[in-house]
């Protein structure tokens, strides 16, 4: 008799640890997306130019970038979002006549902090993702991936905006790469 009513407190305390475990995951959900509708996302579409301090010439240095950034809180100050770019450009190959087209394309998930939204707005942030070029010269191709990171600093004014982004290979002895873009916030 005592080993029943034990089954019948240990079935009630679990239904009720379910029960606690859905509606703790059902306000999770509800405070992460509370700040803004679900739909809701600051997109931007960027052009810029990839430079080096080393090397001053911006011929074929060209890059596309493209995302959205969603508000993580109710002062719409923290953003999480995803950001992609492209480019296409030739180089020359050292010692030979061949020209190779190269392609890189990235993806990022960024995290920035935006100042107050007064019609001029500065933001900081930055992102883990993956730097993957694709390149095909004179019959051989070759696809390279890696890991990558970026450091992100801009401004929005009123749907216009200018950023300056940092961006580097994991491993060591990559190059730093400097990207100033100027685009659209809608």
């Amino acid at each position: 008799m005592v080993s029943l009513r034990l089954d019948i407190i240990r079935a009630h305390m679990d239904r009720r640890k379910r029960t606690g475990a859905w509606l703790l995951g059902l306000a999770t959900v509800a405070l992460l997306f509370s700040g803004t509708p679900a739909t809701a996302g600051d997109a931007f579409l960027r052009g810029g130019v990839i430079f080096h301090p080393s090397d001053l010439g911006f011929a074929g240095r060209w890059r596309a970038a493209f995302g959205s950034d969603y508000a993580m809180n109710l002062g719409e100050t923290f953003y999480a979002g995803f950001e992609a770019q492209m480019s296409v450009y030739r180089q020359d190959i050292a010692m030979t006549e061949a020209t190779a087209t190269v392609v890189p394309a990235n993806g990022f998930v960024n995290f920035k902090f935006k100042g107050g939204d007064m019609g001029m707005r500065p933001y900081a942030g930055g992102g883990l993702g993956y730097l993957s070029t694709m390149t095909w010269a004179g019959g051989g191709n070759s696809w390279e991936t890696q890991f990558g990171y970026h450091f992100l600093g801009g401004i929005e004014l009123s749907g216009f905006s200018l950023e300056l982004q940092l961006q580097r290979a994991w491993e060591s002895g990559s190059q730093m790469d400097y990207v100033f873009y100027v685009g659209f916030v809608f």
